[in-house]
């Protein structure tokens, strides 16, 4: 609750410096004469984006899992509708609820998917903004920050390279075994623990590591050419690096608690990232609102498809979870009642 109102809070803030800061008549006006061959483009390049997003996913849970890749890019776009709408990211909840009914999935591999998953976007995104900042066509009154942001990424860079070398160490002392036989679990958690380990080391296991880092990389690519699409649309003129800076900024951005939809926090990041550059406040906010249109409500609707359509229903039976065996209860249960129509 407090998070949620931490986010609210912010959103607030973030709401009330734009509409200060712009000429909201210049940016209708902006908004209007978009090009809408770019936004559309913009849109193409946004699936193009979430089916490299489910590839990966798919890589990240169990080879041994009878998880269809179509089925989870349905869960991975009902999830964006419950994100888009509800608060406290119930949307990734009702995905690990959906993934971990499908038969040989279980809630630790998709626990651990989604960690990976977002492990594997914060670090692509820190090294895109390392290799493009330096090609920025920034001002020189700009220049200190990045040079900041260097410095921090450095120290993060070292802080996570320590935490490597020590973890081991750590991880092999008596006081924490004996710890770790002192917390009582049961069988079905214990299970869940190990599934989780199991999910974990997809990412860096040999068959898996490149292939996961290339889809990846081609999921960044297509946000990178929404991003650039869109600035053409409203005739930015500005070079690719910059449709870099945005897509890391707002991604971030993304990050730090606010409303569903991130509404507030992406335009005041799109926006300010936009600044540096020439670029009028107004068409800055105009971008800002037209990226963050782009970027939900296609996979809303998509996603609202997919759960109007029945075939994905939301579940948090808990009781099926703690058998050990979700998947197989629920998809059993599925194939009894098909059965039973069809004799009927």
């Amino acid at each position: 609750m407090r998070r949620f109102a931490l986010g609210l809070a912010i959103t607030a803030i973030s709401a009330v410096v734009l509409v200060l800061a712009v000429d909201w008549s210049k940016v209708s006006e902006v908004l209007r004469s978009a090009n809408p061959a770019y936004v559309a483009l913009g849109v193409a390049f946004l699936l193009s984006s979430t089916t490299a997003k489910t590839v990966r996913w798919r890589m990240l849970l169990p080879a041994s899992a009878e998880v269809p890749t179509a089925r989870l890019f349905r869960i991975l776009h009902i999830s964006y509708l419950l994100n888009n709408v509800f608060p406290a990211r119930l949307g990734d909840v009702a995905r690990v609820s959906m993934a971990s009914h499908l038969r040989g999935a279980r809630v630790g591999h998709v626990l651990s998917s989604l960690i990976t998953e977002r492990v594997t976007d914060i670090v692509s995104l820190l090294v895109c903004f390392v290799v493009v900042s330096p090609f920025l066509p920034l001002p020189d009154r700009y220049l200190r920050w990045v040079h900041a942001a260097w410095w921090v990424l450095g120290i993060l860079a070292a802080v996570v390279l320590i935490t490597a070398l020590v973890r081991r160490p750590i991880a092999r002392s008596s006081w924490l075994a004996s710890l770790a036989k002192r917390v009582p679990l049961r069988g079905w958690l214990r299970e869940e623990a190990a599934s989780f380990r199991d999910g974990w080391r997809q990412l860096f296991a040999r068959t898996h590591v490149f292939r996961i880092w290339g889809w990846s990389f081609v999921a960044w690519v297509g946000a990178f050419c929404i991003n650039y699409s869109l600035m053409k649309a409203l005739e930015i003129d500005a070079p690719l690096t910059v449709a870099v800076l945005i897509t890391c900024t707002t991604n971030l951005a993304m990050l730090v608690p606010s409303s569903p939809s991130y509404v507030g926090v992406f335009h005041a990041a799109a926006t300010l990232s936009l600044l540096p550059f020439g670029v009028g406040a107004s068409r800055a906010l105009s971008f800002a609102i037209l990226a963050h249109l782009v970027n939900v409500v296609p996979v809303s609707v998509l996603g609202a498809a997919f759960l109007l359509s029945g075939r994905d229903r939301i579940s948090f039976n808990m009781e099926a979870l703690r058998r050990g065996k979700p998947g197989e209860a629920v998809e059993a249960r599925d194939e009894s009642v098909a059965e039973a129509v069809t004799t009927t």
